[in-house]
């Protein structure tokens, strides 16, 4: 982006007088920074990396961020530019859960039960299957799909039936740790980055939970259910496996996007990482 021009943006939601502090990593769909205005007061400015607006309804993210802004559950915007997908949002001070050496899972649980029994809907459903149909069909034009990933498609396939019908809430649909800010003088959790909110099955956000491990899902499954059946715990397995065949395709797109020297992925062992992340819950759900 011109960077003058994002200048402009800043003098415009922040003032003239700001100044960026850092660069905060770990996003696969943004660059951010931290900026400080001339009282010392943080925000965050997100920049979509690549082609990420082709990807994201920007109007339904502005609603649904409204929604957990609503719920007291995340800051507010202070600029949201709906076509070019340039956010300013009023920063939460204090860590993700993804540097925490410790997890209070009831804390997330409850966090998570504030979501999905709001009563809150989105203007949008999820839709997963054709929102994976288009991720592979973009993979493709670059490479070919590796003989793990169409077997790991195809077990995923043949028990879709106990997921396609399941009950809609509105859920964050990308409730990794990474995305959940425990706020340094309260302790309490806050949610961010709402590009994937809308409404699904609730053991979806339970999934996502388990992007850097499947214990940690599973941990989770538990404390959110108290004691889940099977079917839960099958539910749980084949999203994990969902999840994984996901982000491993987005993971290949932004490799010969060449997005990885902005946002310093590499996203080829990414997208091995969520193969082989997709494999465990295969396992484990054979062996329920």
């Amino acid at each position: 982006m011109n960077r003058i021009f994002l200048k402009d943006i800043l003098n415009e939601a922040i003032g003239e007088d700001h100044k960026i502090v850092s660069r905060l990593y770990g996003g696969m769909m943004n660059i951010s920074y931290i900026v400080e205005d001339a009282y010392g007061k943080k925000y965050v400015v997100y920049i979509p990396n690549g082609k990420a607006n082709k990807t994201v309804d920007r109007k339904a993210e502005k609603f649904n961020t409204d929604i957990f802004v609503e719920l007291d559950l995340t800051s507010p915007f202070i600029y949201f530019d709906t076509t070019r997908g340039i956010k300013i949002k009023e920063y939460i001070e204090g860590e993700p859960l993804d540097k925490k050496e410790t997890v209070d899972y009831q804390k997330v649980a409850d966090l998570l039960h504030l979501i999905h029994d709001s009563h809150k809907l989105s203007i949008i459903d999820y839709h997963p299957f054709s929102r994976l149909a288009i991720y592979e069909n973009k993979a493709l034009k670059f490479a070919k799909e590796s003989n793990e990933y169409r077997k790991l498609k195809d077990f995923f396939a043949r028990h879709i039936n106990y997921i396609e019908h399941a009950p809609k809430v509105l859920c964050h649909n990308d409730f990794q740790k990474s995305n959940i800010i425990e706020e340094a003088e309260t302790g309490m959790l806050y949610v961010i980055d709402f590009e994937f909110a809308a409404n699904n099955d609730p053991i979806y956000d339970i999934a996502t939970f388990a992007n850097n491990s499947i214990e940690d899902g599973e941990e989770l499954l538990k404390t959110y259910y108290k004691e889940p059946t099977k079917e839960q715990y099958q539910r749980f397995y084949l999203w994990r496996i969902f999840v994984s065949l996901q982000w491993s395709r987005v993971a290949v797109i932004k490799h010969y996007q060449k997005e990885g020297k902005k946002t310093k992925h590499n996203f080829l062992e990414v997208s091995k990482y969520f193969i082989e992340n997709g494999k465990k819950a295969q396992e484990k759900f054979l062996a329920l």
